[in-house]
């Protein structure tokens, strides 16, 4: 795949109007994330009420990706995206409302977080399928590419944002702009048309309709990557559902704690988006196992140097670098599945990628969470350390041409 290539994807009207509207929608999301996990912060000082806002933000996703997936397999994918960005309106629409009357508190915030956790495990693998759909399958791993590079982007808008809504304790624009943001996908998504439909039913799409065949279908390279993609979300993703609590160990110079919490959410959010485009166009030079285990090794550098650290400038750039290798394992990895594995299982399998992206971050925060009560936070990441670097040699023995044969 050339450079031309990854970027010929933006020659599609459809998917360019997808990205304009996806990149809104995920300001707005992140935005209004980070203006609630500060509330929570602020009204509990606890890291274990982090870690659970996490576990119900995210973990719904671990039980309700499983059906998104099997009904992307079935069902018009435009069609449910649409549906589904109507229902993501009503979590802001209560905030809103709650948040101009006075009356939120941490109950309501957790409740919000599980609303939108089921809606997302719902809505997050159905996005992703979409985005093989809207174009020709030869350009799906340059749609990829690209969409990874703008929701970081947006990533990086959103705390802004939303650090402006925390230093003004002004939260109800932030709400609203929420709400129009998810009319406005809406609107677009009813304008587009796919580019393929789901497949009609045959014996062979039966044979590998329940959930062991699917899993069985995935070649052993493709496991060991899912493998040490959920490895990485569990030892090293929830830090950034518990930046609160590390923002608060930093010498922040001057700076609030909660300004320091937004210039980290800032540095986590840039240094995904060059992890974004950073591995959009290395994926045009290298094999994608290559880049895996590169950005594997990257994360622990990235995790070690962070937790060295207290002064928030040079913890904020150590944060960028980890963020951004997470970022580029996560987009090589759903690469590799996209453009890897049959139409009619890739709802299924990549709702098994969210089922990891969404659903062991939460777990591993609540964890986390509980155990710093009586450990440092610092000790139980860098306990992740080496169990990820030993998961990178693993990977380091794998044929890279595997990832384009098939098994026997």
């Amino acid at each position: 795949m050339t450079i031309r290539e990854t970027l010929r994807p933006l020659s599609n009207t459809g998917f360019a109007w997808y990205l304009a509207g996806n990149t809104g929608s995920i300001v707005g999301t992140w935005a209004q994330r980070v203006a609630l996990l500060w509330i929570a912060w602020e009204l509990t000082q606890s890291t274990t009420v982090l870690g659970l806002l996490a576990m119900a933000d995210l973990l719904p996703s671990v039980a309700i990706a499983p059906l998104a997936g099997t009904i992307a397999d079935r069902y018009d994918r435009l069609s449910l995206a649409k549906m589904l960005q109507w229902v993501s309106v009503l979590p802001p629409m209560l905030l809103l409302g709650l948040s101009l009357s006075g009356q939120l508190g941490i109950e309501w915030i957790v409740a919000v977080a599980v609303a939108t956790g089921v809606i997302n495990g719902f809505d997050h693998p159905i996005r992703m399928v979409l985005v093989g759909s809207l174009v020709e399958r030869a350009r799906v791993g340059g749609a990829v590419a690209l969409n990874s590079m703008t929701f970081n982007l947006a990533r990086m808008i959103g705390p802004v944002f939303g650090g402006l809504a925390i230093a003004e304790k002004l939260f109800w624009p932030l709400f609203l702009f929420n709400c129009l943001s998810y009319i406005g996908f809406a609107i677009i998504l009813a304008r587009l048309k796919s580019s393929t439909v789901p497949q009609k039913a045959t014996e062979h799409m039966v044979a590998t309709g329940n959930w062991s065949a699917v899993f069985c279908s995935l070649k052993s390279v493709q496991k060991y990557l899912l493998a040490y993609f959920l490895l990485i979300a569990l030892c090293f993703r929830p830090a950034f559902e518990l930046l609160p609590a590390l923002a608060e160990k930093l010498n922040v110079y001057g700076v609030t704690a909660a300004d320091g919490f937004s210039i980290l959410t800032f540095f986590q959010g840039f240094g995904a988006t060059i992890g974004a485009i950073s591995v959009s166009f290395l994926l045009t030079r290298f094999s994608p196992l290559y880049l895996i285990i590169a950005s594997g090794g990257g994360a622990v550098v990235g995790m070690t140097l962070f937790l060295s650290f207290d002064g928030l400038y040079m913890a904020a750039i150590c944060l960028a670098m980890l963020s951004g290798a997470i970022l580029a394992n996560g987009i090589v990895t759903q690469v590799v599945l996209q453009t890897g594995v049959p139409d009619h299982v890739r709802g299924r399998v990549l709702s098994l990628y969210t089922m990891i992206f969404r659903g062991i971050p939460a777990l591993g925060a609540l964890a986390i969470g509980i155990l710093a009560d009586a450990v440092s936070l610092h000790v139980l990441f860098l306990a992740g350390c080496p169990l990820v670097l030993a998961m990178t040699f693993v990977i380091a023995r794998l044929n890279p041409q595997s990832l384009t044969e098939r098994e026997v």
